[in-house]
């Protein structure tokens, strides 16, 4: 009979993978036969001077997510054709292995867009642990003008992942890009890596760019970076002329907490109309940093009608106050409706040393309304309040895990036996929160 040309081949052994993982066991060893069968010649075909097979061996190898077939992979990033190449970088990002960033690399600077895009994309995808969707959040995030406080501040990689040299020179090779959207998917790259080392260029981006939705990006990327010796600069381009830009530079050095900020900060609160986005953003800052300095404009919002400035300003205040405040705040919080408000009294009275309002803010893990604020409270629990911190107490399975992260975030190893018992926990959330949290402590520790 005769043989049937390689590429009928080909299709053919493919079909019979899928049939064979769905025939009875006793037909497993005939199918992991056929498998392999199947697998060397799509490999054979990588190299055949036929672009088409090329094309195919890649796509089908991607189909059953062959990953030792990366090293064969690579090289032809350099294919002459273009279909070739964009099917292996396809595979290479459905792969998702590490193995693949010299690929991904390669195809970062490739002539077509769309695969310099995919690629530019993938090589941040590859550090992050979520196995769906991120390369489109990194793409495909709706853009405003106006400010958007909470749009994936929280992407960024884990402490302990290491990201080679080569892909943060690439990433920042990508901000000069002809492609306006690769540049964004770079600048938005960069921040998620945490990549200190293009704090230069990003600094760049939101100096001397026309493009204010970019500017706006580069200034979010430092944000997740979060060098503070930039503070300097950062005040330095407070009076840009863009909203978005402005606004996010403000909240930007609220979060690096830098002290040099303060004049300018207290200056755009004393100059913004009541509920001007500036303003109460201003007044956020300035309750993170918490200079003695800004106290009486706490103590001038503290009671105001507005929601957000009146916490703000009672944020600000839970800081800065001192023991005589005590009395003021707690009349205030009997009286207080909003559940944010309430939530930084309650952090202000365990600071003045009300040691019983730790667990009101435990118990504001349980709401979502509460949970942020609660978290940046508790992560700033006090020495002398940590030890009934890390003591096992009854709470629900959200305010396990969100407990769990915060002794992450607070980094100190007193917090470790605590955290061996929520990793046994009968809650899959609150046992991964709690084995997170202490790969956190066990990186802080090493100084890495």
């Amino acid at each position: 009979m005769p043989t049937p040309p390689r590429d009928q081949r080909v299709h053919l052994c493919v079909l019979a993978i899928v049939i064979l993982a769905f025939a009875p066991g006793s037909a497993r060893l005939a199918g992991d036969t056929t498998r392999k069968v199947s697998i060397e010649s799509l490999l054979y075909d990588l190299k055949s001077p036929d672009p088409v097979r090329r094309q195919v061996a890649a796509r089908e190898l991607a189909v059953v997510r062959y990953k030792p077939a990366i090293p064969q992979l690579i090289p032809l990033a350099n294919d002459p054709v273009a279909a070739v190449r964009r099917e292996v970088e396809l595979t290479l990002e459905r792969l998702r292995d590490i193995e693949a960033r010299p690929g991904l690399v390669v195809f970062a600077s490739d002539t077509e867009s769309d695969i310099r895009s995919r690629a530019v994309a993938a090589l941040v995808d590859l550090h992050l642990p979520h196995t769906d969707g991120v390369a489109g959040v990194l793409t495909n995030i709706r853009e405003r003008i106006g400010y958007r406080p909470d749009r994936d501040l929280d992407l960024v990689i884990e402490p302990d992942v290491p990201v080679d040299p080569s892909v943060i020179s690439t990433l920042r090779a990508k901000i000069d890009d002809s492609e306006r959207g690769i540049r964004r998917t770079a600048i938005r790259g960069l921040g998620i890596l945490r990549a200190a080392p293009a704090v230069p260029d990003l600094l760049r981006v939101v100096r001397e760019d026309r493009d204010a939705g970019l500017r706006f990006e580069g200034v979010r990327a430092l944000r997740k970076i979060g060098d503070a010796s930039i503070g300097d600069d950062l005040v330095a381009l407070l009076n840009i002329n863009a909203d978005a830009v402005r606004n996010e530079l403000i909240a930007t050095l609220g979060s690096m907490r830098y002290s040099g900020a303060v004049p300018e900060l207290m200056r755009i609160v004393e100059q913004a109309k009541r509920t001007d986005v500036a303003g109460v953003l201003a007044l956020a800052a300035l309750a993170d940093v918490a200079d003695p300095a800004s106290a009486p404009l706490f103590h001038r919002f503290k009671d105001d009608k507005d929601d957000l400035l009146r916490l703000y300003a009672n944020e600000g205040l839970a800081r800065t106050a001192d023991s005589s405040m005590k009395t003021q705040i707690a009349a205030a919080r009997l009286v207080e409706k909003n559940a944010w408000v309430r939530t930084a009294q309650a952090f202000g009275l365990l600071r003045l040393g009300q040691s019983e309002y730790l667990d009101e803010l435990i118990r504001g893990l349980d709401s979502w309304t509460t949970r942020d604020l609660a978290k940046e409270y508790l992560r700033e629990t006090r020495g002398a309040d940590r030890q009934a911190l890390f003591t096992p107490r009854a709470a629900s399975a959200t305010a396990r895990a969100g407990l769990a992260d915060v002794l992450g975030m607070i980094g100190d190893p007193d917090a470790l036996p605590r955290l061996q018992e929520l990793a046994h926990d009968s809650d899959k959330d609150v046992a991964r929160a709690a084995e997170r949290a202490t790969k956190r402590i066990a990186i802080a520790s090493s100084g890495q």
